[in-house]
């Protein structure tokens, strides 16, 4: 499959998505879903204005290896994200798309990823902490009740091999999302 073929998949694939599970309005958000929304849509747009330009010099750099220039960026988020990218981009910018995780992965079933010679995926949701993770993070921080925490998880790929995924501590007190400690851990790709 091209490129133009993979992205005009993807595209379509999402407007059929978006009949069945339009993205709600920010008003209809909970609590915990609008801090989420703001975290995400902060994220992203840091990651768009500023990493975003590091990957694509790199990309540049590696030309060579069959990337494409102008790569399609694909944001996966939980609906709360969507509203923020929604938000962020009035205008989307025509390489950009984003939908939930999801819905990415019930698509690449029929469409397998593409190496990401022209797309770039950038992910960004919550999650409860569990496992060894849950232990190490109940030793440092014993004072936080494990139902408060919460971790923010992002990240993105670029290539095979490229790419970085960051968790983030935050601490839900349910009012607010308090940030405990960032980049407590990461994986490079």
């Amino acid at each position: 499959m091209n490129k133009q073929d993979w992205s005009v998949a993807l595209r379509d694939f999402i407007r059929e998505q978006r009949v069945h599970s339009p993205i709600p309005d920010r008003e209809t958000l909970s609590v915990e879903e609008e801090w989420h929304c703001r975290i995400i849509g902060g994220g992203f747009r840091a990651w768009y204005t500023s990493r975003l330009r590091e990957i694509l010099l790199e990309r540049s750099i590696l030309k060579v290896v069959g990337f494409d220039p102008d790569p399609l960026i694909v944001l996966t988020a939980p609906m709360a994200g969507l509203v923020a990218a929604q938000e962020l981009m009035e205008e989307t910018p025509p390489n950009l798309v984003y939908l939930t995780h999801q819905e990415f992965k019930t698509w690449e079933i029929e469409h397998p990823v593409d190496s990401h010679t022209f797309h770039i995926h950038h992910w960004s949701y919550f999650a409860g902490a569990e496992g060894e993770m849950l232990e190490a993070l109940q030793m440092a921080f014993p004072q936080i009740p494990t139902d408060q925490l919460r971790i923010h998880v992002s990240g993105d790929m670029w290539g095979e091999n490229c790419g970085i995924e960051s968790y983030h501590l935050w601490r839900w007190t349910g009012a607010e999302m308090e940030l405990v400690e960032e980049s407590f851990s990461h994986v490079r790709f």
